[in-house]
C-alpha cells in the first residue's frame, strides 16, 4: 500500500512554498510600482532603493518567523483538538460497552439463561 502521509507532506510543503513565492513576487511588484509612480527625483529614488534594500533581509526574516510561528501555533492547536476528540470518542465507546454489558446482564437475569454470542 502506498504511504499517503508522505504524499500529504509533499503536497503541504509545495503549497507553502507556492505561498511564499507569491508573497515575494507580490511584494516586489508592489515595490516596483510604488517606485515608478512616485513623484521623486532619480537621486531620491535611488537612495530610497538603497535604504529599502538594506532593510529587506530583516523584514523578510521577520515575515518568515511570524509565518512559521503562526503555522506552528495552528498545528499545535489542531493536535490538541484531535487529542481531545479522540479522548471523547474513547470515553463514549467505553460508556457504550458498559451500557451494553449492563443490558446483557439484565436480560440474562430476566430470562435466566446465557445469551448467545456472549463475549467476556
Amino acid at each position: 500500500m502506498k504511504d499517503q502521509s508522505c504524499y500529504a507532506c509533499k503536497e503541504g510543503s509545495s503549497s507553502l512554498s507556492t505561498w511564499f513565492l507569491g508573497l515575494i513576487f507580490g511584494s516586489l511588484t508592489g515595490f516596483v510600482l510604488a517606485l515608478l509612480s512616485s513623484p521623486k527625483s532619480g537621486a531620491e529614488i535611488r537612495e530610497n532603493i538603497k535604504l529599502k534594500a538594506r532593510n529587506l533581509p530583516d523584514k523578510a526574516s521577520k515575515i518568515v518567523d511570524e509565518t512559521i510561528d503562526f503555522y506552528a501555533g495552528a498545528l499545535n492547536y489542531g493536535q490538541l483538538v484531535i487529542e481531545e476528540q479522540t479522548s471523547r470518542v474513547k470515553s463514549a465507546v467505553a460508556a457504550g460497552k458498559l451500557a451494553a454489558a449492563k443490558k446483557r446482564e439484565e436480560l440474562e437475569m430476566e430470562s435466566g439463561s446465557v445469551l448467545p454470542l456472549q463475549h467476556r
